[in-house]
């Protein structure tokens, strides 16, 4: 019975502390580190909160704060503490295990009758179920979240759910839904006495969704007069992407206007200003292999097409429209007895319905239906036997001409060893046909050469380059995008585009420390001091690291200042 008690104190208060200890265990040793959590143990909770918020700290540095103050708040026994260190320590890792302190922070702040929790435990479980394609979960999580910041009458909690939920419908189908969420969101934001000084940013997103939900909607003319709207207000920011973007949702409802010329023509100049939205980049290439398909240029669409599946590849998301995109590039590659590409296509394409039917979406409208989905597999499998059978025929029949040769003396040194090559490389690759590529071996010592590469990538401040990219920093570092990705991902704890966001947002902290001036500087310039493109991708950035809106910590500056 005692061990019993023992195990479930261990897993109710120990483990989720042990988790954050079992991945510093290998830095214990580090002398800064023992110095570093001797500092800390004489800290008090506040100036442990201070010391967590500082700019200047690092990732590394978070997490032993986030331990110290777990710590002293199990001591002092206050369930509200403890839940905002999960809070801390649910953005430090990885997806998976920010989720489970997502699930500390509602454990513990249940009945702590604060403002903002559990709701914001909610809202974070939302978010991580959503990066791990658990579109159930995630939904359940944000409804949940919903409810308790109505009940807490946490108006700005229940905006940003309101955004996440409406965002949810209009992804999946329930336009009508998400035309009801963003109508009234706009609603609200028009009631605010700083509406154009303030909110004019949130506005100009919402209004964005609102007409992208008529458009989905099949209301086209209505889509056209918000886009209308969006392009005129667009021109009181100095976020001159905002624009870009309302153009581009100009060209796809062009498309379905039937203007197909005008649709190419607004995406295509639409296109090199979006480029730092994957997602978006992807609409726009399907939607462009669309007009190239209805203009019978087959080659055309096919290559647009591709760039869909490249650009899936990279950020993993799915959205209705792939269906139609891998059901052309099996037929294009079927029709032209391209088995390999076909096999390598359909693949993708179960993948995707995976998703899809894995959480029930489109259940009435899934992309493979229930008929044809094992017609598929089994299409799939007997074209792998087709494809075995051939090839192994054809090395037997090479392998009967290399004996003939040998018998009748006709042996020639040099061609023997060019046809032999040429045989040897066909089999290699015809083995693995109908095989899952595998990824490149990262070793050790690549693995501390890139880190090193990184670490002067940081002090050099190279991240503040609006144009930077993965491929581009790859090239810059003598690497490839593969490996450079996984050491981030592994290492660092976040894929690439957080990596550098938060970055930026470090270093924008420490020159607002430095100069004062900054603090009244627009939302937009603020960005583009340490590299971001857009207002937006900037503040949601600046929310992910800091918790709060980059417009409301200015507002906390100036009045320390005055």
């Amino acid at each position: 019975m005692l061990s019993l008690r023992i195990w479930i104190w261990f897993v109710i208060l120990g483990f989720p502390q042990q988790e954050i200890l079992n991945r510093d265990d290998s830095q214990n040793k580090d002398l800064h580190d023992s110095y570093y959590r001797n500092y800390l143990k004489g800290l008090s909770i506040p100036e442990l909160r201070a010391a967590y918020d500082d700019e200047a700290v690092e990732l590394r540095q978070q997490r032993l704060i986030t331990e110290a103050y777990l710590h002293k708040a199990r001591l002092a026994k206050d369930s509200f503490e403890v839940a905002r260190a999960f809070d801390f320590a649910a953005r430090l890792y990885d997806t998976e295990t920010n989720l489970k302190y997502a699930d500390s922070i509602i454990l513990y702040s249940q009945n702590c009758g604060d403002y903002a929790y559990p709701a914001l435990g909610y809202m974070l479980r939302g978010y991580y179920h959503y990066e791990k394609g658990a579109y159930d979960q995630s939904l359940e999580a944000y409804y949940t979240a919903y409810d308790l910041a109505r009940f807490n009458q946490n108006t700005e909690q229940e905006i940003e759910v309101s955004q996440a939920l409406g965002a949810f419908k209009n992804r999946w189908g329930d336009y009508n839904k998400a035309i009801e969420i963003y109508e009234n969101h706009i609603a609200y934001l028009k009631s605010l006495s700083d509406f154009e000084t303030e909110h004019l940013e949130d506005y100009l997103i919402t209004l964005h969704n609102l007409q992208l939900a008529y458009q989905r909607a099949g209301k086209y003319e209505q889509a056209e007069e918000l886009i209308e709207t969006g392009l005129e207000e667009t021109l009181k920011t100095s976020d001159r992407l905002f624009f870009y973007d309302f153009l581009h949702s100009k060209g796809v409802n062009e498309y379905y206007l039937g203007h197909f010329e005008n649709a190419k023509n607004h995406l295509k100049e639409a296109l090199p200003a979006i480029s730092e939205d994957l997602s978006v980049v992807s609409v726009s290439y399907y939607y462009l292999g669309q007009i190239a398909k209805k203009s019978a240029k087959s080659s055309l669409a096919y290559d647009y097409f591709k760039k869909v599946d490249s650009v899936y590849t990279l950020n993993q998301e799915v959205y209705p429209e792939l269906k139609g995109v891998y059901n052309y590039l099996i037929s294009y590659n079927r029709n032209r007895q391209n088995r390999e590409q076909e096999l390598y296509y359909t693949r993708r394409a179960l993948v995707v319905d995976s998703v899809i039917n894995s959480n029930r979406l489109f259940a009435a409208d899934s992309y493979l239906e229930q008929v044809e989905k094992p017609k598929l597999l089994e299409e799939l499998d007997s074209e792998k036997q087709a494809l075995q059978l051939r090839y192994r025929k054809q090395i037997l029949g090479y392998s009967l001409l290399v004996l003939v040769a040998l018998f009748t003396g006709l042996f020639i040194n040099s061609r023997y060893k060019r046809k032999r090559n040429s045989q040897l490389t066909g089999s290699s690759s015809r083995k693995k046909i109908g095989e899952e590529a595998t990824e490149p071996v990262l070793t050790e010592e690549i693995k501390t050469d890139l880190l090193h590469k990184l670490k002067k990538f940081e002090e050099g401040k190279a991240f503040l380059d609006a144009e930077l990219s993965l491929f581009g920093l790859a090239k810059d570092l003598n690497t490839n995008s593969a490996y450079l990705s996984r050491v981030i991902n592994e290492v660092k704890g976040v894929n690439f585009s957080n990596y550098i966001n938060e970055l930026r947002v470090q270093q924008l902290l420490k020159k607002l420390e430095d100069d004062p001036q900054l603090q009244f500087y627009k939302i937009q310039a603020l960005g583009e001091e340490v590299g971001f493109k857009r207002a937006y991708s900037f503040s949601k950035a600046f929310e992910k690291k800091m918790g709060e809106k980059p417009s409301s910590y200015l507002r906390q500056l100036r009045s320390v200042e005055i």
